[in-house]
Parts: structure tokens; C-alpha cells; sequence
């Protein structure tokens, strides 16, 4: 008996660990470093992700935002991230916006003709952590000749850890993997 119990609480525990790489092999991050910009991905209703690039503004890992989104609602505009991102400190004239685009792919595009004005050579790109993968792979495709730091947004609403017991963080990591071969097959990733 006591070997088929030490046997189960083996195999829980197996499953618990793996159970969790599905949603960890979505987050990708770059070792420390500087870069000439964050670029503040919008898709952030609760100002994680700008939290977090002003974060790496302060600390003087970047020298300015780049701040994206062309849909109304507060954190997917543009402009609602620059003033929140103003209101933690960052000088308006530190932040530059993108408003046209409504998903990563276009943001991506919309960001390139900017980057070669400014001569951009290093850029951050912070985003929600089980957008890291997503969002990095679209930059290093779209953002040719330019270096990637994929930085996830930290603290998160979002964590790995146990992602399978709530509904909604099921819903996330289904999504971003469906959006992922999306990406693949059209060669945008």
C-alpha cells in the first residue's frame, strides 16, 4: 500500500510539473540589457505591460516608449498607454505613438518606418507574458537588421503556474497557440 501511494504522489507530482510547460514554453525572455526603445504593445487594460516598460525606462535600460494601438478603449489606444505611462514619470516627450494597428502583426509594420527614422538598432518589446513568444517572433520577422529583448510584463496578472485550473487562463494559452501556427503558416512568425 504504501508503495502505491508513494507511486501516485510520483506521478501527481509528474503531471503537475509538466502539466505547466504547455503554458511556460509560451513565455520567452531576453537576458538583461539595454536597448534604444521599449515597445509597449497595446492589449494592456490593466498597464502591466506599460508598468513595466517605464519600469525599464527609470532604471535607464531604454531611452524612450513606443507605444502602439489604434482601437478605442482604454489599453489597446495608443494614447491611453502614453498617459499612463506619463502619470508613472516618463517625460510625454520620451514617448512616441503607433495608432493605427489592432493586432501584433500590424503593430509590428506599422513601428518598422519609425524604428529606421530613428536608427533603432536594439528594441524591447514588452508584452503580457504568454504574448512574449508571439510577439517576439512577429518583431525578429517584420523588424529585420534590428535586435529583439523579448521583456514580459512583471508583475502579471498571468502566471504558468496552474494556468489549467482557471477557465479563462485555458482560454489564453489555447488562443495564443492557435494564433502561434496561424502566424507559422502565414509566415509572419
Amino acid at each position: 500500500m504504501t508503495k502505491w501511494v508513494t507511486g501516485s504522489a510520483v506521478v501527481l507530482a509528474l503531471a503537475a510539473v509538466f502539466a505547466e510547460e504547455p503554458a511556460r514554453w509560451l513565455v520567452t525572455e531576453s537576458p538583461p540589457g539595454p536597448a534604444d526603445v521599449a515597445l509597449v504593445m497595446a492589449g494592456d487594460p490593466g498597464y502591466e505591460r506599460t508598468r513595466t516598460a517605464v519600469r525599464l525606462w527609470h532604471a535607464g535600460q531604454v531611452s524612450m516608449l513606443v507605444v502602439t494601438g489604434g482601437q478605442p478603449s482604454p489599453g489597446d489606444s495608443a494614447a491611453s498607454l502614453r498617459d499612463k505611462a506619463v502619470e508613472l514619470g516618463v517625460p510625454r516627450g520620451r514617448i512616441l505613438m503607433e495608432e493605427v494597428s489592432r493586432d501584433t502583426r500590424e503593430a509590428m509594420l506599422a513601428v518598422k518606418p519609425l524604428f529606421e527614422r530613428l536608427d533603432v538598432r536594439r528594441v524591447a518589446v514588452v508584452t503580457s507574458p504568454y504574448h512574449s513568444r508571439r510577439a517576439g517572433w512577429a518583431a525578429r520577422r517584420a523588424l529585420e537588421g534590428i535586435e529583439v529583448l523579448d521583456r514580459p510584463a512583471r508583475p502579471s496578472f498571468w502566471s504558468p503556474e496552474g494556468w489549467w485550473r482557471d477557465s479563462f487562463s485555458r482560454r489564453l494559452v489555447v488562443r495564443e497557440y492557435g494564433k502561434l501556427v496561424y502566424y507559422v503558416l502565414r509566415g509572419w512568425a
